[in-house]
């Protein structure tokens, strides 16, 4: 990632959430997450939810594992992560319960100090785990070679329009599952920048007003065509 202008700066002085929570307003309601019923038919029982809980994990752990081997974008991500000096071993991949509580449904999230997060509540199926951990090892790329400031919106919205462009996001199917029909000229630079700012809005200091916007606007000239490490877009 070649570092951007950063002519837009966060809207308030507090920290920045990690470049990490990839909305994913594609995947299912997760059961449970949203408002129950006081009806005593509807209510799940925390055996029913542990044991969900348990399906989620059990298949988290099932996709994460045959991603890690078989994935070409996920095992060519890593790579590139060992040649830049940053190797990402599987141990960095953390299938877990993530904030139900969350503005939008997030899928995973990349971490600095610690790795990348899979959220095992709303990941739904293997194809749509194998985005996340590419566009989360994209954050981590864009970590390992350039000195990224996370509490600059600039160069926290360059690394999400690069995530988003890169990493299948805007896949055709993908989109079709959002239920984004109208595939227009130039509907993947759509995507891509309606994915950034939605990543945005998810970091406090980068959600008020029009901030993302603008943010992804800024940057856009500079870092939709940044394909590093890849040649061209997947």
């Amino acid at each position: 990632m070649r570092l951007p202008p950063t002519g837009i700066v966060a809207a308030s002085s507090a920290a920045a959430a990690p470049p990490h929570r990839s909305a994913s307003p594609d995947a299912a309601a997760t059961p449970g997450s949203g408002p129950r019923s006081s009806a005593p038919a509807d209510a799940e029982t925390e055996a029913q939810r542990a044991k969900r809980v348990q399906k989620q994990a059990k298949d988290c752990e099932r996709w994460k594992a045959r991603l890690l081997q078989s994935s070409p974008i996920v095992r060519f991500m890593r790579d590139e992560l060992a040649r830049a000096g940053c190797p990402f071993p599987p141990g960095l991949f953390r299938c877990q319960p993530c904030d139900a509580g969350a503005p939008a449904a997030i899928a995973g999230g990349f971490v600095p100090t610690q790795g990348i997060v899979l959220c095992q509540e709303t990941l739904v199926n293997r194809d749509h785990m194998e985005d996340t951990m590419a566009h989360e090892l994209i954050h981590a790329f864009d970590q390992c070679t350039t000195r990224v400031d996370w509490s600059q919106c600039a160069h926290l919205a360059c690394s999400e329009i690069r995530a988003a462009n890169l990493s299948g996001d805007c896949k055709f199917g993908r989109e079709l599952k959002r239920g984004n029909w109208a595939l227009a000229a130039k509907h993947h630079q759509a995507c891509v920048k309606r994915r950034a700012i939605l990543s945005l809005q998810n970091a406090k200091n980068c959600a008020e007003g029009h901030v993302a916007e603008e943010a992804v606007r800024h940057v856009w000239p500079h870092c939709f065509p940044d394909t590093a490490p890849f040649d061209e877009i997947y």
